[in-house]
């Protein structure tokens, strides 16, 4: 990743990173969940996550969490995160840990608070909390050897059937339902800028050579707002995070095809090998949730 100030480009740093090919959690559980007038029973949630150092790099500065059940935080059911260090800035792999462990432990402290949110009082407050994350990081990011680092964040907390979502950056989550693949966040890449202003199209966007650089990311200012929603889960969906080393090697038209005709606790490594396989360019996490 590279980041864009409003006075352009920061300076190249790096850091070293670490790798964890697989990581696998599953649990099961049930809950009920009110969609209109139709009761939906999910009976089973299962997480799964993975990441690559990829083809080219050298490190694996993203970092994710893939927890479920008695895994979670009270009051959460299933919870997922991305985090994808700024690449060729320094300590990126700090700052992805940090934004992850960060989330993580603010859902702990906040436990007593979160069982009592109801609605979308609970993507109100995971937005909260990754802004104050980002400042946690930006503030550690001001010495030496860590100076100027930053990170994307996606988090996606399941509850009794509802989504709720928190995002900052250019990593993405997707929804899988009955074969159609949806893009729940919006990139806060230039790219994407673009795309919406009319500049590019969405296929030229794929190449561009600025389609790395990001508008929004955690621990480079110090102050970021997080985008935030929810949405209702239906049984049968699959819920996909993942960095930008996934869909810059491969279309949302192949993510969705191979997520359909794989069984889910293969869909991480599939879609990983399908983007090393496509050049591999960048390091690659995938996170899913199987309903």
């Amino acid at each position: 990743q590279s980041i864009r100030h409003l006075d352009g480009l920061c300076g190249p740093l790096r850091g070293e990173g670490f790798k964890d090919r697989c990581h696998v959690l599953q649990a099961q559980t049930q809950w009920k969940a009110q969609t209109g007038a139709d009761q939906l029973m999910v009976t089973g949630i299962r997480v799964y996550g993975a990441t690559d150092v990829g083809r080219t790099r050298t490190s694996n500065e993203d970092c994710h969490a893939a927890l479920v059940g008695d895994g979670c935080p009270a009051g959460i059911d299933a919870l997922l995160i991305v985090a994808d260090g700024l690449g060729g800035h320094a300590a990126g792999e700090v700052a992805s840990r940090m934004a992850v462990d960060g989330m993580v432990r603010k859902l702990e402290e906040r436990e007593d608070c979160l069982m009592s949110l109801e609605g979308g009082a609970l993507d109100v407050a995971l937005g909260q909390m990754l802004e104050e994350v980002s400042g946690e990081v930006y503030a550690a990011g001001q010495f030496s050897p860590n100076r100027g680092m930053g990170t994307t964040c996606t988090v996606a907390a399941i509850r009794s059937g509802q989504l709720y979502l928190a995002h900052i950056g250019d990593s993405r989550a997707y929804l899988l339902r009955e074969g159609d693949l949806r893009q729940l966040t919006t990139d806060h890449s230039w790219v994407e800028e673009a795309v919406v202003s009319g500049i590019l199209t969405r296929d030229a966007a794929r190449s561009h050579p600025d389609r790395h650089v990001v508008t929004r990311a955690v621990g480079l200012d110090p102050e970021v707002v997080a985008d935030k929603g929810m949405l209702s889960l239906m049984d049968g969906d699959l819920l996909l995070l993942c960095s930008d080393g996934l869909n810059s090697m491969v279309t949302d038209a192949g993510i969705a095809g191979l997520s359909l005709i794989t069984v889910p606790d293969q869909v991480c490594a599939t879609l990983i090998d399908a983007a090393n396989e496509s050049g591999g360019h960048d390091n690659v996490t995938v996170v899913v949730a199987a309903l």
